[in-house]
């Protein structure tokens, strides 16, 4: 599945020629931002990858940081209308090595009846996940641990680590008959870009398992509404390595 998955991402970067960008032109503008598409650029230098992004909300649970339009919106602070399929096509043109999603299920109780949950994290390249919003004229980048804050019912740190994800990769399956014969990227069809909770389709995914049933996790993270611009303002999605060196 994997060399499929890369036969379609390698697909999209081609595709991207037709937007002006070549691989000539990527090797030979190391320290610039090079648009692969319509809405998202990299950086090779710096390691990163810039989505055009929206604020989806700003009030309210959060359950995925990311999503695509047409999907979470009501539980993700970042609305994108970039296919998931090539922001994992343009982390793979920064450097990083796509893992695997994190997973999690209910084994035998205890003794005493209590629930039993095993937890896989997830892998691949460690990511920061930052937002890029104009101040006073110029672009600051903003941790997305500054926009989530946790319930005051909860026992969990009062904010969540920027830098604690990973590119995940997401799955490519079988289609099913609906689409005809085939593959898809499952991220493409579910929206999860970056996720929070495990819902183990994310093409970036929090590196902590957070199950995604109230009844094993209870809801924990809240949007932090006054750090958060309107709703539907235009913002950068920034996937960066972390401690990526600069040249």
């Amino acid at each position: 599945m994997r060399l499929s998955l890369s036969a379609v991402c390698v697909a999209a970067i081609v595709a991207s020629v037709s937007c002006g960008v070549t691989s000539a032109s990527i090797a030979s503008s190391p320290g610039e931002c090079i648009q692969l598409a319509q809405g998202i650029r990299i950086n090779r230098t710096r390691g990163e990858v810039i989505v055009d992004a929206q604020v989806a909300t700003r009030i309210g649970w959060i359950e995925q940081i990311v999503c695509k339009a047409g999907s979470r919106e009501h539980e993700s602070l970042l609305v994108v209308e970039v296919s998931p399929r090539l922001i994992h096509a343009a982390l793979l043109a920064v450097g990083c090595t796509a893992g695997t999603p994190g997973s999690w299920r209910e084994s035998a109780p205890t003794q005493g009846g209590e629930a039993v949950i095993e937890r896989i994290p997830a892998t691949g390249t460690p990511l920061e996940v930052l937002v890029r919003v104009v101040r006073d004229g110029a672009e600051v980048d903003v941790p997305v641990s500054a926009w989530l804050f946790a319930s005051s019912s909860s026992d969990a740190p009062p904010i969540i680590a920027s830098d604690r994800f990973v590119f995940a990769g997401s799955h490519t399956r079988v289609n099913p008959p609906s689409l005809g014969p085939g593959e898809h990227y499952v991220a493409d069809y579910t929206g999860s870009v970056v996720g929070l909770v495990t819902f183990g389709d994310e093409v970036v995914a929090f590196e902590e398992v957070i199950p995604d049933k109230v009844e094993f996790a209870p809801a924990l993270w809240e949007a932090f509404t006054d750090r958060i611009p309107p709703e539907g303002t235009n913002v950068s999605l920034v996937l960066r390595i972390r401690d990526k060196p600069c040249r």
